[in-house]
C-alpha cells in the first residue's frame, strides 16, 4: 500500500543531505518539494518505527513527519499541527486529531467531513459495517446482506474513490473518528 509521508521542516532544507537521512530507512523513496521547508515522499514501505527512532536523533533540524493517504487540505492542516505537537517524530493522521481534540480543537473536523462528503452512502455503510464487523469482510457480506463479491467491489470502490485503505489500521482509525464526530453533530 503506497503511504503518503508529509514533512516540515524548521528550515530550509538542503535537499541532498536531507534525502539521503529519509533514504537510509526508505530507499523507494521519491521526492516532492512543496517549498524549502516543506514536502512529501511516496514508499510502499511502513517503517514508521525506525523514522521515529532517527528522527528522535537528529538535532540540527526540527522536522514533523505525518504518515496520510493523500495530501489535501486536511492532510496539510494537520501536518502543519503536528509540528507544534510532535516536533521530530513520525505520526498519523488521526494521533494529531486525537491530540487536537484533547485541547479542545475541533477545526479539522469540517475538514475530515470533507474527506467522506463526496463518497456515496452505499459506500460509506459498507465501509462502516466492515468497521464494525472488525475488518471481516464475511461478515460485512452477511450483515449487509449483499455476496462476497459484492462486498469486495465496494470495497475496492471505497478505496479507489477515497484513497483510503481502510484495511490499514490507522486509516480504519481515521474513518471510525469521522464515524464517531459525525453521529455527535461535530
Amino acid at each position: 500500500m503506497k503511504r503518503l509521508y508529509l514533512f516540515l521542516t524548521s528550515r530550509d532544507i538542503e535537499t541532498i543531505s536531507f534525502e539521503k537521512f529519509f533514504l537510509d530507512v526508505f530507499p523507494d523513496a521519491k521526492f516532492t518539494y512543496e517549498s524549502t521547508k516543506e514536502g512529501f515522499f511516496e514508499s510502499e514501505l511502513d517503517k514508521t518505527f525506525e523514522l521515529n527512532q532517527k528522527l528522535s536523533l537528529s538535532h540540527e533540524l526540527t522536522v514533523s513527519v505525518v504518515v496520510a493517504h493523500r495530501n489535501w487540505p486536511l492532510e496539510k492542516k494537520l501536518l502543519h499541527e503536528s509540528f507544534g505537537y510532535f516536533p521530530n517524530q513520525c505520526v498519523y493522521l488521526t494521533d494529531v486529531i486525537m491530540k487536537e481534540l484533547t485541547f479542545g480543537n475541533f477545526s479539522s473536523i469540517p475538514l475530515l467531513s470533507q474527506e467522506f462528503r463526496h463518497v456515496n452512502k452505499e459506500l460509506m455503510s459498507t465501509a462502516g459495517t466492515f468497521l464494525r464487523s472488525g475488518l471481516d469482510g464475511l461478515k460485512t457480506a452477511e450483515e449487509e446482506n449483499i455476496h462476497r463479491n459484492t462486498f469486495n467491489y465496494r470495497l475496492n470502490r471505497f478505496i479507489k474513490v477515497t484513497g483510503l485503505d481502510i484495511r490499514d489500521y490507522h486509516n480504519a482509525l481515521l474513518l471510525e473518528l469521522y464515524f464517531q464526530l459525525a453521529s455527535n453533530g461535530r
